[in-house]
């Protein structure tokens, strides 16, 4: 499965992203909106775990202009305690899952292969 993880702190996105490769994923990532849109269209992803916090209210745009061009795109919010009225927006907007931080990787792993599932089913 390929997912890409959009997040802005680095720390927190490679450690992710290193924990992910290690349960077989091919992970790539992004701390760029503009950089990860083209990068989903360009490689025909299909799940994204996005982090709401350093993103701001840029993330609910984002993911409007993505879904409107890649519309099964599966969108799984990392979340923390203070984007909770973000993440309602998020949800309402199509994200079909949330994480909280910290990420528990056996829940994130099992969301992202439901996620998968899905697509795929």
């Amino acid at each position: 499965m390929k997912i890409m993880i959009v997040e802005n702190d680095t720390e927190f996105r490679e450690n992710l992203a290193t924990r992910l490769r290690r349960e077989g994923l091919s992970v790539f990532e992004s701390d760029n909106l503009d950089e990860a849109h083209k990068f989903i269209i360009k490689n025909k992803l299909q799940t994204i775990v996005l982090g709401l916090s350093g993103f701001g209210r840029n993330s609910l745009s984002f993911m409007k202009n993505i879904t409107t061009i890649v519309p099964d795109l599966k969108i799984i919010l990392i979340t923390r305690h203070n984007t909770i009225p973000l993440s309602i927006e998020a949800m309402n907007l199509g994200a079909c899952a949330e994480v909280p931080v910290p990420v528990d990787i056996a829940v994130l792993i099992k969301t992202l292969r439901s996620a998968d599932n899905r697509y795929r089913g």
